[in-house]
């Protein structure tokens, strides 16, 4: 009876799996038909499906100026991240100081404080200060998002550096910046990867500190969407969903990718 039973536990973990997994992903998948139904019309009619969604899309400046601003915003906030991230984790790894712990929970508290409440002291912040509305106050923002997000990937990431490489190095005369950028840097090609597509997202899928911070010029398309819904009722959605979709899908198979074959991944790059 005990084998009987182990038998059937992993079946029905399996299927409770995927009814979970589907639940979580059919909603995100019921646009992808939509998206292809005549403008006007969220009802799908399979003789009637064409791209005319997409062209309104991409054929509306608005949209499309709040498509380059998400783009452009996330990807230069993803890289203050990751590059303000990494040194900050190395030093927690490695580093011993006093206030070590206080200092780091305060710089991930942003994963632990209500995003609203964030978003609320960055628009004071940034009245204070003449920037609101600003590009490159959301840039900052984001980016101040985003960090505690890197760090604890790459904590992740540098638990698994080999530490005698380092020692090694440190034997042989190098200093504590050559063993970081020589040493510690090409074992996180991975952490760093990830961390760049996951800060991406963050800040690509953010709205609220982009609803406080953004201004006529800087509306990001999370922004623009959710004033979509409220006041126009658009079938666009449909189409912005579904490239979102896909665009999420590819950078997390990347991640899933990189995750997987790392070494192949490496070797690959070096041929």
């Amino acid at each position: 009876m005990l084998n009987r039973m182990s038998f059937r536990t992993p079946r029905i973990a399996t299927i409770l799996a995927v009814f979970v997994y589907a639940y979580l992903i059919i909603p995100s998948l019921v646009v992808i038909p939509i998206s292809f139904s005549p403008a006007g019309n969220f009802a799908l009619d399979v003789a009637d499906m064409s791209f005319g969604l997409y062209r309104e899309l991409f054929g509306n400046p608005e949209w499309t100026r709040a498509l380059t601003n998400s783009l452009l915003i996330a990807l230069s906030s993803s890289l203050v991240a990751t590059l303000a991230g990494i040194p900050a984790a190395y030093g927690f790894s490695r580093g011993s100081f006093w206030g070590k712990g206080v200092i780091q929970f305060v710089v991930i508290s942003p994963l632990f404080v209500p995003v609203i409440v964030i978003a609320l002291g960055l628009y004071f912040f940034g009245a204070s200060l003449g920037f609101q509305g600003d590009r490159s106050l959301l840039i900052l923002a984001h980016a101040m998002y985003g960090i505690p997000f890197v760090i604890v990937m790459m904590l992740s990431g540098l638990s698994q550096v080999d530490r005698s490489l380092e020692r090694a190095a440190m034997i042989m005369g190098a200093s504590s910046l050559r063993i970081f950028l020589q040493v510690v840097l090409p074992q996180l090609k991975v952490a760093i990867a990830a961390s760049l597509i996951f800060s991406f997202l963050t800040s690509f899928d953010e709205v609220v500190i982009a609803w406080f911070l953004s201004g006529p010029s800087s509306v990001t398309l999370p922004v623009r969407m959710y004033s979509a819904i409220m006041w126009e009722n658009t079938p666009v959605i449909a189409a912005i969903s579904t490239l979102l979709t896909l665009m999420s899908f590819a950078l997390g198979m990347v991640a899933v990718l990189l995750g997987a074959n790392p070494a192949g991944l490496r070797a690959g790059a070096k041929g």
